[in-house]
């Protein structure tokens, strides 16, 4: 085939520019039109290929942005035919327009969606905390003053005495509650955290719960606010209050704070004689009395 090619027919073909010479004509294979670049300005060019391998690779080769090349054979195939360089898809205003402003536009949007959805979390927040200080129940009467340089000794003393002795009033609980400050994480359970805290330079132990643990956390709640459950051998409880950090719901539940830790703890440290083991036996023992015997009157405590 390639043999048949090289021995086509010669086409006269139309010849323009600098290879013609005097002439504008010219016999070849193929014949071909051709627009470049140069220094800015553009060439034409027409002619024919007398190599039949020349036309061939010239012709195949694809337009570039500088030059481009169209063939043809036949009679002056090559006389109304002009080449084209190929169109540079340039970017209008209007799109660089659109292509800026969208994603600003998508990012304000995605903005106004996030606070949004923040601020009716906050809300529910909000209406969920409102709704637990209602489950404390009614609360009429009560005069919530400033907790001021009290001890929690002090306030205690005072709940004890002109209270039910089941913790602070409610309303400084949650004075007492929002006024301390964590310093160490001393132990992690099932149920959540304990975490020794500050309040007023005193150390207190807070329980911290999750919220999917809230069954867990009002239980306790209940049942430390039981009347006449303080006892010196159970442990004192101070307050309870629900909080956000970090955009997640807490659960305290405020205790007195013992440096020896718990029970548990405490046996794995200390060497213990007879003395110091029915000491020990006594209080568990008094306060599990404390806990099961049901006390009368007007004020009365259930059996736990």
């Amino acid at each position: 085939d390639d043999e048949q090619k090289r021995n086509m027919v010669h086409y006269e073909c139309v010849c323009e520019g600098m290879s013609c010479g005097n002439g504008d004509r010219c016999q070849g294979q193929q014949c071909f039109a051709s627009l470049s670049i140069n220094d800015g300005a553009k060439v034409y060019q027409k002619g024919c290929f007398q190599v039949y391998e020349q036309g061939k690779m010239t012709c195949k080769t694809p337009p570039s942005p500088d030059q481009a090349v169209e063939c043809c054979q036949g009679y002056l195939c090559n006389m109304n035919i002009t080449a084209q360089l190929p169109s540079s898809k340039g970017y209008s205003m209007e799109t660089l327009i659109i292509v800026i402003l969208a994603p600003v536009v998508v990012l304000i949007v995605f903005s106004a969606v996030a606070v949004l959805i923040i601020r009716r979390i906050q809300k529910n927040h909000m209406e969920r905390l409102n709704s637990r200080d209602a489950e404390y129940g009614t609360i009429e009467g009560l005069i919530a003053s400033n907790v001021g340089d009290s001890t929690l000794a002090d306030l205690l003393d005072h709940s004890c005495t002109s209270g039910s002795g089941s913790g602070l009033p409610f309303l400084v609980q949650r004075t007492v509650a929002r006024q301390i400050t964590l310093v160490e994480c001393v132990g992690k359970g099932r149920y959540g955290e304990v975490w020794r805290g500050q309040w007023q330079g005193e150390n207190v132990a807070v329980k911290i719960f999750s919220s999917r643990d809230e069954k867990s956390w009002f239980r306790e709640t209940e049942l430390y606010n039981t009347v006449l459950l303080r006892h010196e051998n159970i442990l004192g409880f101070i307050a309870s209050d629900m909080t956000s950090r970090n955009s997640s719901t807490q659960l305290w539940l405020i205790t007195h704070y013992h440096e020896m830790g718990s029970l548990y703890d405490y046996l794995q440290l200390t060497t213990l004689d007879t003395v110091s083991c029915l000491r020990i036996v006594l209080s568990i023992a008094s306060g599990l009395a404390h806990l099961h015997i049901e006390i009368f009157g007007t004020q009365g405590k259930p059996a736990i």
